[in-house]
């Protein structure tokens, strides 16, 4: 161990951190997570002064994502055990800015991935369980925690089949800290066996399910009770919905609603970038623009207005989930980058959800694609032949959308089994 840390220090220190140092030079999101790491210590010991005596339980989350899976277990401790204290950190400037700070007492960066550092974070917030979501295991951390006698959980565990870190040289070197996690929850049998090549221990690896799924059944059922948001004046037969695209996607999937939009008049669409940078969404606009196809922004709807064109650009952040319950088809965006995104909120309300090839990261999207509740597209072609097949194939469309709402709901219920699991520290 003392030689995988004197190794690890050297490459994170000099180089690691001086690569991240200069791409926040041109990125935004890594400077604001360098700036926030290097500024929180005071923030961190002012809490941990005020905390009581209460069992900290000590939540890490990679981004917002990974943020959804704990937020039910944390809801179900607080329940049963209302005095308890709860603290969040994060990888992601994205996840301290959009993660639910109700929930908790404090939320932080996880600071730099140094042993002497992870040590002192440990020692200042004394928690009685570290608890990571889904995949963000930092081994400096890890290492950190053993050597204090906090107990590691990693929950709502994922390990695609793609995935370096059960495969090579990345599998032993992620056994050497993976060993000391005191339990992993996985999402399924089939990522339990993954993770015996990194995790050799089958009496310390549970099957509980995704928590996540209990969380967007939760929300599914709040907004129902709500009036749906309507963002079209004159509302028509179908709704399409793009969410969470990127540059990438929109290289397909825009030339296909082209086509889908002059082919099939009963048809609207709602694009939501992933990103909303202004040239980016400028970059939407100007593509439908040189089609004289008009679109407008949600920002840009007059107080209680809706608008009048049949593509709506939704330049706003937190409105994804709830739109998905006046949608039909719905492609989620990722899957031509670095993974797809949520393909579970469209499904909890019934419909039929696109994405692209890399998909593999999501055990949903995989399970999904499988009972044909999902379809894959790798081109403008596909996307335009599938969209097509949907619209008017009415028994199609509603097949599919009842195939993956009936799949989430299949498996709700992994949040009692690993809350039950931390109760036992308290």
């Amino acid at each position: 161990m003392k030689i995988f840390i004197f190794f690890y220090t050297i490459l994170y220190c000099f180089i690691f951190i001086p690569l991240a140092f200069i791409a926040s030079i041109w990125s935004k999101k890594i400077r604001c997570g360098l700036q926030g790491r290097f500024r929180q210590i005071k923030k961190i010991r002012a809490f941990a002064k005020e905390k009581t005596p209460a069992p900290l339980f000590l939540f890490h989350s990679s981004s917002v994502g990974e943020w959804e899976q704990s937020i039910p277990i944390i809801q179900e401790l607080k329940k049963q055990s209302p005095d308890i204290q709860i603290v969040a950190t994060f990888f992601s400037p994205s996840g301290m800015k959009h993660g639910k700070k109700e929930l908790v007492d404090a939320s932080f960066y996880l600071p730099f991935d140094i042993y002497w550092v992870a040590l002192r974070f440990f020692k200042i917030l004394q928690p009685t369980a570290w608890v990571i979501s889904k995949y963000d295991v930092w081994p400096m951390f890890v290492f950190a925690a053993h050597s204090l006698k906090i107990p590691v959980i990693l929950s709502s565990a994922e390990l695609a089949e793609d995935s370096t870190r059960h495969k090579s040289i990345f599998a032993t070197i992620n056994t050497l800290f993976y060993r000391y996690l005191s339990v992993v929850f996985v999402v399924s049998h089939e990522y339990k066996e993954r993770f015996l090549n990194i995790f050799p221990y089958p009496d310390r690896i549970i099957v509980s399910g995704d928590a996540r799924y209990d969380h967007i059944i939760s929300n599914a059922q709040k907004n129902e009770l709500k009036q749906p948001i309507e963002l079209f004046a004159n509302p028509l037969s179908l709704t399409f919905i793009a969410g969470s695209i990127w540059p990438n996607d929109e290289k397909h999937l825009l030339p296909a609603i082209l086509s889908i939009y002059n082919t099939f008049a009963n048809v609207q669409f709602i694009l939501v970038p992933h990103e909303l940078a202004e040239d980016h969404i400028e970059s939407i606009e100007h593509f439908f623009y040189e089609s004289s196809i008009a679109t407008e922004r949600y920002t840009k709807f007059l107080t209680n207005q809706k608008s009048h064109c049949r593509i709506v650009i939704v330049d706003t952040i937190g409105m994804l989930a709830k739109l998905y319950q006046t949608t039909d088809i719905a492609y989620i965006g990722g899957a031509f980058s670095s993974g797809v995104h949520n393909v579970a909120e469209p499904a909890i309300f019934g419909n039929a959800v696109l994405f692209g090839p890399k998909h593999l990261n999501s055990h949903e999207a995989v399970q999904l694609k499988k009972i044909e509740a999902a379809f894959q597209l790798t081109n403008e072609q596909e996307c335009i032949s599938i969209l097509t097949n949907l619209i008017t194939n009415k028994e199609l469309r509603i097949t599919a959308g009842t195939k993956g709402k009936d799949f989430i709901y299949a498996n709700k219920g992994a949040t009692k089994i690993i809350s039950h699991y931390l109760k036992q520290h308290i």
